[in-house]
């Protein structure tokens, strides 16, 4: 498994039904739920096996945590959103995108916001930009970014929603 320093601590909080609840990716890559209102957590299954080659990344979507995983398989790499049923206790596949990442030793970094998740993988010789679109169900590779003709790496995807009644 393969997680960027950057986000080794981060954590996704979702507020529904009333409850606040923090997702946290223990060094496994398991999913750990802090429901700070019952004051209580749960462990969710894993996704994958403990020694398989991926990088995963969580983000918060109208409410509900997801989980985006980057995994080599049978010499091929796909990029996958996974939900976790509560109801059922399984994970449920909602998108999947193949590609040639295979091999690359990538590293996903994730948000999402309203419909749509932006996804960099980034590895030493290869930085990529995806944006999955949920109302849609498309995925879009976005083009290089550069200023005066140089190409600029993106490290890192970071979700700030500014508001009046914040407080510094």
């Amino acid at each position: 498994m393969q997680r960027s320093p950057s986000k080794q601590y981060s954590s996704v909080l979702t507020l529904k039904d009333g409850e606040e609840i923090v997702y946290f990716l223990s060094s496994s890559g398991t999913v750990i739920a802090c429901n700070l209102t019952q004051k209580c957590f749960s462990e969710y299954p894993r996704l994958l096996p403990l020694f398989s080659e991926y990088s995963i990344d969580m983000v918060e979507c109208k409410g509900e945590i997801l989980v985006v995983v980057l995994s080599d398989f049978f010499e091929s790499a796909s990029l996958r959103v996974w939900w976790y049923d509560l109801k059922t206790k399984t994970w449920n596949q909602i998108a999947a995108m193949s590609h040639e990442f295979y091999d690359k030793k990538l590293d996903i970094n994730c948000v999402g916001a309203g419909d749509q998740i932006f996804i960099c993988l980034s590895s030493a010789e290869l930085c990529s930009y995806v944006l999955y679109d949920f109302a849609s169900n498309q995925w879009v590779e976005l083009p290089e970014c550069s200023m005066n003709g140089e190409a600029l790496e993106f490290k890192s995807a970071f979700s700030f929603e500014p508001r009046i009644e914040a407080s510094v």
